[in-house]
């Protein structure tokens, strides 16, 4: 917490408490500099005085299942992530949870091997759920990792399978898989962008004329989807007679990630399950495709997700050799 002059003759108050998010200042005499920063730090000093909240991170984290949580798509395996938090944290009382403390828990995360953009993920799961719990009243207080970045990552281009590898992989599929689900959910995928648990899930009545409507999705909403009336017609043939509450398909995530590697194809650590939905949005951009068609048809809720694929549009930032200084 300081007062100090700066070349321009103006004051600069900086206060950086533990715990609240830093405050500049600038004003135009020392004194009124010096007010605010002691009327700044007596608020503060007030504020937390107040904060009386006892309950740990872990009944935090349990009120917060039972209010919100419970509903997410992915609550069990979110809510385990969060409690492993709390635990490698020591479980401190939620309200005085530091920033300081924080860091030095993704500081030791970090050094033994988990990922930065793993951490991120996690990191956003903590933050959310004070954010959520704030909303609905159950703590009075602000979220107390708000002012802690994120760690920035170096983006990666997305990998995606060339026509000839598609071809390679869903003969290999056809032939080899005794799971004949296999084929069609990597169908589905690679011919519609779903993710595979999307696709794997389906019922019976969420195909339809030719198209299909794909239900609890990461977004929340349905989305439906055209389909080539060949496969289309293919699909119901494998179908049969099941009721409309039935499942179409069988697991047979494995079966895919076996015929992967039976094929020789090498995809980066965490792609698998996810190739096919990116090749379909990647061929489709490479293709001509509109980038918010793209969106609507991947469900993504911020266009900004989509555009990570918009470098493949053929006529991508084509004005950097149409404007740039040399022309041959």
């Amino acid at each position: 917490m300081t007062v100090k002059q700066q070349k321009n003759g103006s004051w600069l108050c900086h206060i950086d408490k533990k715990g609240f998010k830093r405050i500049r200042r600038v004003f135009a005499d020392e004194s009124d500099a010096n007010i605010f920063n002691r009327e700044t730090l007596a608020s503060m000093n007030a504020k937390r005085d107040q904060i009386t909240d006892s309950r740990t991170l872990r009944e935090l984290i349990n009120l917060w299942y039972k209010y919100h949580g419970v509903n997410l798509s992915d609550n069990v395996r979110t809510k385990s992530i969060l409690d492993t938090m709390a635990n490698a944290m020591g479980n401190p009382k939620a309200s005085a949870l530091s920033a300081e403390h924080f860091v030095d828990y993704r500081f030791e995360r970090i050094n033994n091997g988990l990922s930065a953009k793993t951490f991120n993920n996690h990191h956003g799961y903590l933050s959310a759920m004070f954010n959520k719990l704030k909303k609905l009243k159950v703590i009075d207080y602000d979220n107390p990792i708000e002012g802690i970045e994120f760690i920035k990552l170096q983006q990666r281009q997305l990998t995606y399978l060339s026509v000839d590898q598609i071809n390679t992989l869903m003969d290999d599929i056809q032939h080899h898989c005794v799971n004949k689900s296999t084929w069609y959910v990597a169908q589905l995928c690679v011919r519609t962008g779903a993710r595979w648990g999307e696709a794997e899930r389906l019922l019976r009545q969420q195909l339809h004329t030719n198209r299909v409507t794909f239900v609890k999705t990461k977004s929340k909403k349905l989305r439906t989807v055209p389909l080539d009336p060949v496969f289309y017609k293919k699909l119901i043939s494998f179908v049969g007679n099941k009721n409309p509450s039935e499942r179409v398909f069988t697991n047979c995530i494995g079966a895919f990630r076996r015929a992967v590697k039976r094929t020789g194809i090498e995809l980066p650590t965490g792609q698998n399950s996810h190739i096919l939905r990116h090749s379909f949005a990647s061929h489709f951009v490479i293709n001509g495709g509109n980038i918010l068609t793209l969106q609507k048809i991947l469900g993504h809720a911020d266009i900004h997700t989509t555009l990570k694929y918009a470098h493949l549009a053929p006529d991508h930032l084509q004005d950097a050799i149409l404007y740039g200084p040399l022309h041959d």
